[in-house]
């Protein structure tokens, strides 16, 4: 180092020959790092502490407040501690295949780097621009779930804010901040009590502002959510309603089906609906979840048929069928239904297109995870094809390239993504279907809602079909179902989920979870659904302006960024030297 250069903390002044206590004596970056994912993997199910939320990220960002973190590579030892915790709390990504325990590894190794990049972004802000901790530490960290939910298709599962649907106050600004708004507010105060040990330790006076910089963060946010609360509860009583039945079947998951396992299912499915209207009179809508109607919806634009001799059934059985068995199931329950299938559209090939698969086919087929819906008279209302597919679990990337990644995947065919949002309107209700991990990304749902919205087809209802059936019941039902509360208040919209062996539910437009089913059993759920009026073209603030907050927080990382990575350069030039 040279003789002009600045050292990172300026020393402190001493009285005598007093020394500071080294508030990070006995300590290790490895050990605090593991303490805050300990208590971060309990806040969540299936352990569901939810308080420890509050209070285990000030493991982590004690560690980035001290002046040096202790070790000779303390940002591998905070990787380590971030892919334990994501290791321990997404274990369930091993269920579905047994080759998913690879990409269990692989997730937890990428989920993992956030921490310490967290850390060192608060790090940078804290002692290059003298940022407060309590301020740096939920700038950095909400900025990169932002990047989270997009990343590599995205994943913003088990969000430190999901562990936290129970509190129904906290939640609620949400509908303006989204759901990261939530994760601000917890790593602001688990921060505030970083800073507050810090300074205990010391110097053995904490600052008085510093203890109550957690009260004046959470009460507003209370204020706001009680006083929505109250708002939305005055307006209840006037407000239309809507009963759906949630039908769930308990049969298991699996990647290759036969004709008989097909008809078990539809048959459970169909006799578990007949149930329900004949025990709640005045269903509105029935709901199948994802792939559980087994029959696929072969349609095709301009009449064109494919040719017969290349099909199994005959043509116009094909291109009938599952219409017709949806229309004979209406008249039988005389109630509309809404059912998760495969689509199946056919075409003939353009010049110069080339066909889809090796088989060169005179034509092309694009199937696609897809919903229907058929009203109280057998007429089909529409269709919802999935917009956000998972990699691996509905198609394999670079296929097309690298055609012998087939024979080392169980998925039998390549789905494609839905291009649009759909309004099912029906009986006066706008019914906007989602399908499985959707629910997951707030950006996905708020863009369906706000595109819709300006359409004039704001949803009442967000109808959420999925096949958790995957992942046995684990801890995986409640991540997914917590992902929905949050869609919920974000879009102030209830929400519904028909979940094959669970978890189904019913939302509110308040967040809270008025009833769901038991894990992996057959049930039917049927939800009276109170719709919200609407006072304008968007549901709420954070529909109309998207998740601007995060996005902003992501920018002001930008220059503590730059400013640490040049840092790091210059000790590497100083080294060599």
């Amino acid at each position: 180092m040279s003789a002009n250069a600045k050292p990172l903390i300026k020393p402190v002044a001493l009285k005598g020959n007093a020394l500071p206590a080294e508030p990070g004596a006995g300590w290790t970056t490895l050990a605090l790092g593991l303490l805050g994912s300990l208590l971060c993997y309990l806040a969540h199910p299936p352990v569901g502490w939810s308080l420890l939320a509050w209070f285990g990220p000030a493991a982590w960002f004690y560690a980035a407040r001290l002046p040096v973190m202790p070790g000779r590579r303390p940002y591998r030892a905070l990787w380590i501690a971030g892919s334990a915790y994501w290791l321990a709390t997404v274990q369930w990504i091993r269920l579905p295949h047994e080759l998913n325990i690879f990409g269990l590894f692989l997730l937890a190794a990428y989920l993992g780097a956030y921490l310490p990049i967290a850390v060192g972004l608060t790090r940078a802000a804290v002692f290059r621009f003298g940022v407060p901790l309590w301020l740096a530490a939920p700038v950095a960290w909400t900025g990169l779930e932002w990047l989270r939910a997009r990343l590599l298709t995205g994943f913003l599962m088990a969000s430190l804010a999901h562990t936290q649907i129970r509190i129904t106050p906290i939640i609620q600004i949400a509908d303006v901040l989204g759901e990261y708004g939530v994760t601000f507010l917890i790593i602001l105060v688990a921060s505030a009590l970083a800073e507050l040990i810090y300074q205990c330790r010391g110097s053995g006076r904490p600052r008085l502002a510093t203890a109550t910089i957690p009260l004046f963060a959470l009460l507003p946010a209370v204020l706001y959510g009680n006083f929505q609360i109250a708002r939305l509860h005055s307006i209840a009583p006037e407000a239309k309603t809507t009963t759906i039945a949630l039908i769930q079947s308990d049969m298991l998951a699996d990647w290759k089906g036969t004709p008989e396992r097909d008809d078990a299912v539809m048959e459970q499915m169909a006799e578990l609906s007949r149930q329900a209207v004949r025990e709640h009179e005045g269903v509105d809508l029935v709901v199948w979840p994802e792939t559980m109607f087994r029959m696929s919806y072969h349609h095709a634009d301009d009449d064109y048929r494919p040719p017969q001799e290349l099909l199994s059934l005959p043509v116009g059985v094909m291109f009938s069928e599952a219409v017709t068995y949806l229309s004979e199931l209406t008249r039988q329950l005389n109630a509309p239904i809404l059912v998760g299938l495969d689509r199946v559209h056919w075409a003939p090939l353009k010049n110069g297109e080339p066909p889809m698969d090796e088989r060169n086919f005179p034509f092309i087929y694009k199937q696609f995870n897809s919903s229907a819906a058929v009203d109280r008279s057998g007429v089909l209302v529409g269709t919802y094809d999935k917009m956000h597919l998972l990699p691996f679990g509905e198609y394999i990337p670079f296929v097309r390239w690298l055609p012998f990644l087939k024979n080392y995947s169980p998925i039998t065919g390549g789905a494609q993504p839905g291009v649009a949002p759909a309004a099912l309107e029906i009986d006066g209700v706008v019914y906007s279907p989602n399908i499985c991990y959707e629910t997951v990304l707030p950006q996905l749902i708020r863009r369906q809602v706000a595109e819709l919205s300006r359409q004039g087809k704001t949803p009442g209802v967000l109808v959420n079909l999925t096949n958790d059936a995957w992942y046995w019941g684990s801890s995986e039902l409640d991540m997914h179902l917590a992902s929905g509360v949050f869609r919920a208040v974000e879009m102030r919209t209830p929400l519904v989920v028909a979940a094959n062996r669970g978890l189904s539910a019913h939302v509110d437009h308040l967040g809270r979870i008025v009833a769901a089913t038991d894990r992996d059993v057959p049930a039917s759920l049927v939800a009276t659904v109170t719709l919200p009026p609407r006072n304008g073209e968007f549901p709420s603030l954070f529909a109309a302006c998207g998740d601007w907050f995060a996005l902003l927080c992501l920018v002001c990382c930008i220059p503590a960024a730059v400013t640490g990575w040049r840092g790091r350069q210059t000790k590497r030039a100083a080294k060599l030297e």
